[in-house]
């Protein structure tokens, strides 16, 4: 995760003092910075440990929507023993057409003869309608979605953390992808395994490691009258995966949300997180954001 290769940070607080936090100065508040949102400071220069990445194995494997459940089991099952070298998304979409698919989308920083290897089991399972696998720049592969979010539309976002994707929760997505009321809209199947999860829950302000599926609602659309139905689309999204899901939420997908949905972001590491706040932002300063309240503490005991 991006958190786990932060270095240090330069932090202006709430009563002006500029302040560098470090795993040796302010080691709480660089904790905290480390997956609390922006309830502590505004970050104006930050050392950032990064890593050599040129030639990158990835690209799109499209199937037909008919294949959606399949696709997803199996995509399940592969992606649980895939090495740190290989990150892959599950989306269902639509097609330029209109038509609708499901697709896989990888991408393997490595050895690209061993990215090969690795990927084949993906690639030969059933016959995908499109296999765009190849050798491409890093930052090709980084912009490969960009012409399907363009500037302008309106977009909501909902998701929701599982520990496992059982079988019945496959078929819940599918059959709500299904439902979609934009065919600009999406859903995503992100998996944060891997050196992600190998990192203690205590670590860093992130509290779920041990959750490493994210299922995302995407709705987007262009005609500002019809926002309620795909809002409505996405957050149905959410609340029928709530069986599967462990009452967790990603902080960066979600908006403007009622207390107790923000506290699921912050997990258990709620309580010292709100104990910092109250020492670097007493006066909850910082609060157009997912707020961690001064009161927090009390409730969260």
């Amino acid at each position: 995760m991006s958190i786990d290769n932060l270095l240090s940070a330069e932090v202006v607080t709430a009563d002006g003092k500029v302040l560098t936090a470090s795993a040796s100065e302010e080691d709480d508040l660089f904790w905290a910075l480390r997956g609390g949102g922006g309830n502590f400071g505004v970050v104006t220069g930050f050392e950032f440990q990064a890593h050599a990445v040129s030639t990158v194995l990835g690209g799109l494997l499209i199937y037909p929507r008919k294949m959606a459940v399949d696709v997803i089991r199996h995509f399940r099952d592969y992606i649980a023993s895939a090495p740190d070298e290989l990150t892959a998304y599950a989306v269902l979409l639509h097609g330029p057409d209109g038509s609708p698919l499901v697709g896989v989308i990888p991408c393997y920083c490595g050895n690209i003869s061993d990215g090969e290897r690795v990927l084949e089991p993906l690639r030969k399972f059933a016959s995908p309608i499109v296999d765009g696998i190849q050798a491409m720049p890093f930052p090709a592969m980084q912009s490969l979605l960009n012409p399907s979010f363009p500037n302008g539309n309106h977009n909501y976002w909902k998701s929701g953390l599982q520990r496992e994707l059982a079988d019945d929760a496959i078929t819940a997505i599918v059959e709500h992808a299904n439902r979609l009321s934009s065919p600009l809209s999406f859903v995503v199947l992100e998996h944060y395994g891997g050196a992600a999860g190998r990192v203690p829950s205590d670590a860093t302000a992130f509290p779920h490691r041990l959750l490493p599926w994210d299922i995302l609602f995407l709705a987007q659309w262009t005609d500002a009258p019809q926002t309620n139905l795909h809002r409505d689309w996405a957050r149905s999204g959410e609340e029928i995966l709530r069986p599967f899901s462990q009452n967790a939420h990603l902080l960066s997908a979600l908006d403007i949300e009622a207390d107790d949905v923000i506290k699921t972001a912050f997990g258990s590491n709620l309580a010292r997180l709100a104990a910092i706040k109250r020492k670097y932002d007493p006066t909850n300063f910082f609060r157009v954001n997912q707020n961690i309240k001064s009161g927090t503490l009390a409730g969260a005991a």
